[in-house]
């Protein structure tokens, strides 16, 4: 990129989609000139800083930028490996109408400071490795919790997995190999149950 940071930065954004996370470590450009432009542009409504080192492009409407979600900073702030817990994970798949005033999230390294609504908790380092999606965390993360998060009968969360198997979405095999990591002794006694209760769940886990 040629040019001032300045410009650059601002070239940089202005070419992001609409709800977009923007860092400084983003643009190839020395830190400090680059952190000096992005405060500028918030100051301008261009971007909203969501917390030290992150910010975002949301829709500019005449009440201001719009903001993100909270589970879409949760994840952005979490990392890969990461994904929802409680509440968070069975509202997430479905599994609950309510829709929990506190979005705690399961992640794979030491627990980042609260934003918001937006609450942590450490897990397992194993989810990272794996490179779980929010989805599969999620499933691990409402085995976790158990029926207590769950609207529906219990045995709708082995139809929800399937069907977000076929859908592509969750690599059944991977949530296996983490779910037998896992400390958390009734979280393998609830996958242990659900696949033997579950044919169809126990086929498309060993294909």
């Amino acid at each position: 990129m040629k040019g001032s940071a300045s410009s650059v930065v601002e070239d940089y954004v202005a070419q992001l989609p609409p709800r977009s996370f923007v860092t400084a470590a983003d643009i190839d450009r020395p830190r400090g000139p680059v952190d000096t432009a992005l405060f500028r542009m918030c100051r301008a409504g261009k971007l909203l800083r969501v917390r030290k080192g992150l910010y975002w492009k949301g829709t500019t409407t005449r009440f201001g930028m719009t903001r993100p979600k909270a589970e879409e900073v949760a994840i952005r702030v979490a990392g890969p490996g990461s994904g929802p817990s409680g509440v968070a994970a069975a509202h997430w798949l479905g599994l609950t109408t309510q829709v929990p005033a506190t979005f705690t999230t399961a992640v794979p390294i030491r627990a980042p400071n609260p934003w918001g609504s937006v609450r942590f908790t450490e897990r397992s380092l194993g989810r990272r490795l794996r490179g779980l999606r929010p989805t599969e965390v999620a499933i691990v993360e409402v085995l976790r919790a158990g029926p207590s998060v769950v609207e529906k009968d219990w045995s709708h969360v082995a139809k929800v997995a399937c069907d977000l198997v076929e859908d592509g979405e969750v690599r059944l095999d991977l949530i296996g190999e983490q779910v037998h990591e896992e400390h958390h002794i009734a979280t393998r006694d609830r996958w242990t149950e659900l696949l033997e209760a579950t044919p169809a769940l126990s086929r498309m886990l060993s294909e």
